[in-house]
């Protein structure tokens, strides 16, 4: 409900539950997404950003390859339309490849800032 863009009263009304209730749940589930968030930047979100970008690699290698097999072989015709479809395929790729590229440095300030997090509580930990 609250990704339909519900308040926190509209909730509560429809669930027939007090508001206070929706709120501690809500505050919860952000929790729950931030320590998501942070467990992914420290263990697996550089194996699956790399994943990304291999895949997105090996798509665009094989449209390239369809295409020049096409022009040395022409044992399977491909239509212009075909040929237009996997240009556009490569196109994507090439746009997957710098969305990603784009997006890597706030991916790591999010790396950063668990690393940040993670010092603090070993300070914390030391001095308690």
């Amino acid at each position: 409900m609250l990704a339909q863009s519900m308040t926190e009263s509209e909730i509560a009304k429809n669930l027939n539950v007090d508001q206070s209730t929706i709120s501690r749940d809500i505050k919860a589930l952000k929790q729950m997404s931030q320590q998501f968030v942070f467990d992914l930047a420290k263990s697996d979100l550089a194996y699956h950003y790399q994943q990304c970008i291999n895949g997105i690699e090996e798509v665009r290698r094989k449209a390239w390859e369809w295409i020049r097999d096409d022009e040395e072989q022409q044992q399977q015709l491909l239509t212009l339309r075909d040929k237009l479809l996997i240009l556009k395929l490569i196109k994507e790729c090439e746009e997957g490849k710098f969305a990603l590229f784009k997006d890597r440095p706030s991916i790591m300030n999010v790396k950063s800032l668990e690393e940040r997090i993670h010092q603090i509580e070993i300070r914390q930990i030391n001095q308690g």
